[in-house]
């Protein structure tokens, strides 16, 4: 799957318009962090499950540090969901 397949279907399931750039700071940071640490040069390359769920490592210490606000952290988890759903449900198309 590539990154803008990633991204769109992470907008159908999580209802949050994520592009363009979203008008919240935290989505922005959010799609920026998988964007650069999937080390992507296209929005058309390809993301790999592992790459995407630990680009998000960092945000998630900052949580379970204190740090952030209750809001993004509940929007955080529906992301990390909704990626796991969609890799799961493109294995499953291909097997």
């Amino acid at each position: 799957m590539t990154y803008l397949e990633l991204i769109t279907a992470l907008e159908a399931r999580t209802g949050y318009r994520l592009l363009p750039t979203p008008d919240d700071t935290f989505l922005t940071e959010v799609t920026q962090m998988i964007y650069n640490w999937c080390a992507l040069t296209s929005p058309q390359a390809k993301v790999e499950r592992a790459a995407v769920v630990n680009s998000l490592g960092p945000l998630r210490r900052e949580f379970m540090a204190g740090m952030g606000s209750a809001h993004d952290f509940r929007k955080l988890n529906q992301l990390i969901e909704a990626i796991d759903a969609e890799f799961d449900d493109a294995h499953n198309r291909q097997a």
